[in-house]
């Protein structure tokens, strides 16, 4: 029921009896005018309902004869437009559980903003679920009485068929399929290789490697070329190109998706509809065709043709008790005010389910995050704000969903994601990502808090649970990240050599796309100008992911499909970045769990504890190591820092404990390599060292110092805590196994490391409350 502020006043004249005693006129009709509505003051309440009706009043939670509530999400944004000027206390627009099926993206722009102390939420009813879907049900399955063309001699007699839903192949291509909230196989090949080809260029290289051979001015270098050279007739002259789609893996830290433009089987080239991320030139590697009849060989996978409006799936259950589900559309919600302001204000949309959304394709004029791994400013997310400021995402639910899952693109401030679960979702988590390299920093202040965050990038195996890419002063708390293919955590911005091609390959999607030359141009000529160019120093005023806040985050399995990546990733960032008191733990394959990658800017790493993992740090730049515990088999990853690294005054690793696991079998151990002849420990290599401890239960000869206990490693002299100046000692640090089972890292009674200041770290409370 609405819920409306009234004064009870009569008219001047109105008097409440008659001369007899019994109500007058005026009094009975203000009275029943009062009855009309109720008479409590708070938020003005709105309903939606699947049995509702767009044409009805939205103020009733159930049907009457001939009113009750909305219908749809977008009909409650154009009532509470209607309204929310008598509603002073705000709007708050209750929806009722069931599913609703979303055709099209509902926008809230800034005439549906609510106000401070008068916010618009959108909300479930009490106690039910709503969810709301952006696919479409594939039915009316039939198993085939004859075979299509190509179709498997292992698939023969099992396939089943249905018609792809009229209108879909016009809106979007079909790129996966659900049973409910389980995603099904699209068919896939095994590994092919490419033809051995020599091409003439190869300008979709890593641009540090590209700089040495471009000059800056010049003109724009020939086109990226999109050949797959294949060989025999692993790709066949299919007639629809545009649905078969490459899976490209050129680099251990990516996997491109690239359909198909066209196939010339007489000279075996296909040609990709897009240009890749990087060329396919080595026949080592492996390539994967996806979405062809010849390779649906599997019970559960499946293949759509766009050309035949057909899906065809080899079930490995009873179709008739299947719900298949294509989705279709990728952005549900979009809260968007305009670009200068007006901005959309004080939105808030809480406990709603969100599943099905459709997976991102690269296009012509999108712009790459870092390697591609996101886009810029790209509608790819179940939930995107832009241009919005005030507003949140609460405890809801993104899932079975093949997309990413949530955005703040451009400029968004004061942008709360708390309390949601996402998981089971194709792309990426959560994306915060500003104005590309450039003098705009409107991209912060934002909170990012007590998510769950797992099994993402399903699909788009690069993906990473939060990504923030030109964006600042955010808070990332207490989030709990598990399950994922590559990254935990990335903190990017742009290195240096990139801003160097854009006049050469100003094509390029990754990283040059999104610089905005004319604010750049005046920094790139001062890095010209000086001897060593590629200094970060030079851009740090375009680069604005700096001191952010990212804390008590519980991180662990990363890595479970491509190599080379962190739990928590940093390269080209801003400055001031803290890293304070995180739980990584289960990491394997890292290139180290916490890592500042090219060109990092000055870090602070403090009271993280790192357990389970074969690797702690990878640093390639400037930080304070503080206070850290590192229970890993190596701890640094690589052979030397650059001798600069030293230099700085802002390095200061003191007061960390490393203590390797007493099971561990690396054979590099103490060193940063197994080549110890060449090498150094690890201790050697860091720019300081103060008030640290190093101790191993783990006998093997790698970790072993050639000391006594109780010496300085450095001096190999014995030292007493508390009273020596000790740079790093060789004891037991004397850790309460007990407490540590509750995740308390403290000290016995007689530690060593109580004299020598290092303090416990309590990471009892740490990541978020939905995965306890």
């Amino acid at each position: 029921m609405m819920k409306y502020r009234h004064a009870l006043k009569s008219p001047p004249s109105a008097r409440w009896f008659d001369t007899k005693g019994y109500l007058s006129i005026p009094a009975l009709l203000l009275l029943f005018s009062v009855l009309q509505q109720p008479a409590w003051a708070g938020k003005t309440i709105l309903y939606v309902s699947p049995n509702g009706n767009d044409q009805w009043s939205g103020s009733y939670a159930d049907p009457t004869a001939d009113d009750g509530p909305l219908a749809t999400l977008d009909a409650a944004r154009r009532k509470v437009r209607q309204i929310k000027a008598n509603a002073s206390d705000g709007i708050e627009v209750q929806i009722r559980g069931g599913k609703y099926e979303l055709s099209k993206t509902v926008v809230f722009g800034y005439e549906d903003s609510g106000s401070e102390g008068a916010t618009v939420v959108y909300k479930a009813f009490p106690g039910e679920k709503p969810v709301f879907s952006g696919g479409v049900p594939i039915t009316g399955w039939k198993k085939l009485s004859s075979d299509p063309l190509g179709v498997s001699e292992k698939a023969r007699g099992n396939l089943w068929v249905a018609e792809v839903p009229k209108g879909i192949g016009q809106q979007c291509v079909i790129r996966s399929l659900y049973d409910g909230e389980k995603l099904l196989t699209r068919a896939r090949s095994n590994g092919l290789k490419y033809a051995d080809v020599e091409k003439e260029n190869d300008f979709n290289r890593q641009g540090k490697k590209l700089t040495s051979v471009l000059e800056y001015a010049g003109e724009p270098v020939a086109p990226f070329d999109r050949t797959v050279h294949y060989r025999d007739d692993d790709i066949k002259d299919w007639p629809n190109p545009s649905d078969i789609e490459i899976v490209l893996r050129e680099r251990p830290w990516l996997a491109n998706i690239i359909a198909l433009e066209r196939i010339d089987t007489k000279n075996k080239i296909a040609y990709l509809a897009v240009d890749p991320t990087y060329q396919p030139l080595d026949p080592r590697r492996s390539y994967y065709v996806e979405n062809a009849i010849e390779y649906l060989d599997e019970p559960g996978e499946w293949v759509v043709n766009t050309r035949e409006g057909r899906i065809y799936m080899w079930p490995e259950t009873d179709v008739s008790e299947m719900n298949v589900i294509a989705p279709v559309l990728q952005e549900f919600i979009r809260v968007e005010g305009q670009e200068d302001g007006p901005f959309a204000k004080h939105i808030h949309i809480q406990d709603l389910t969100f599943m099905h959304g459709l997976r991102d394709s690269l296009v012509e004029g999108d712009k790459g995050l870092q390697h591609d791994w996101e886009m810029h400013d790209k509608a790819n997310a179940v939930i995107r704000f832009r241009f919005a400021e005030d507003c949140g995402l609460s405890s809801c639910v993104i899932k079975s969903s093949s997309g990413t899952g949530v955005r703040l693109d451009l400029h968004c401030q004061r942008i709360n994601i708390t309390h949601n679960h996402l998981h089971h979702l194709g792309g990426g988590g959560i994306v915060l990502s500003g104005y590309g390299p450039g003098t705009k920093d409107v991209n912060k202040n934002n909170v990012v808090h007590d998510n769950y965050i797992h099994n993402i990038g399903e699909l788009l195996l690069h993906s990473a649970a939060i990504f923030i890419a030109q964006s600042g002063h955010n808070e990332i708390t207490h989030n709990t990240i598990r399950d994922v293919p590559y990254n935990g955590m990335v903190v990017s911005g742009c290195r240096p050599h990139e801003f160097y091609l854009v006049h050469r390959i100003p094509f390029r999607r990754a990283w040059v796309s999104s610089i905005r030359f004319e604010e750049c141009e005046p920094y790139i000529k001062k890095g010209l100008a000086a001897r060593w160019h590629n200094r970060l120093e030079y851009f740090l005023p375009l680069l604005h992911s700096r001191e952010n806040k990212i804390s008590m985050n519980d991180i662990s399995r990363t890595l479970l499909k491509l190599h080379d990546g962190n739990a928590i990733y940093f390269s080209a960032m801003g400055e001031n970045n803290v890293v304070e008191r995180n739980y990584l733990h289960e990491n394997h394959d890292t290139a180290g769990a916490i890592r500042l990658d090219d060109n990092p800017s000055f870090t602070i790493i403090r009271e993280n504890v790192i357990t389970q993992s074969e690797r702690g740090l990878g640093l390639k730049g400037p930080a304070d190591l503080i206070n850290n515990f590192i229970f890993t088999e190596t701890f640094l990853r690589g052979r030397t820092l650059p001798a600069w690294l030293g230099g700085t005054q802002k390095s200061l690793p003191q007061r960390n404990i490393f203590l390797p696991p007493a099971s561990s079998k690396s054979s590099s151990g103490l060193y940063l390599t197994d080549d110890r002849a060449t090498n150094r420990p690890f201790y050697e290599n860091l720019p300081k060292m103060e008030d640290s401890i190093y101790f191993t239960k783990n006998r093997r000869e790698p970790y072993v110092p050639k000391a006594e206990l109780g010496s300085d490693l450095f001096t190999g002299q014995r030292v007493k805590p508390g009273e020596d100046e000790i740079k790093l000692l060789y004891a037991d640090p004397m850790f309460d196994e007990e407490a540590m089972q509750k995740l308390i890292f403290r000290f016995k009674e007689g530690s060593p490391a109580i004299p020598l200041g290092i303090q416990p770290i309590d990471l009892s409370t740490v990541g978020s409350t939905l995965a306890r």
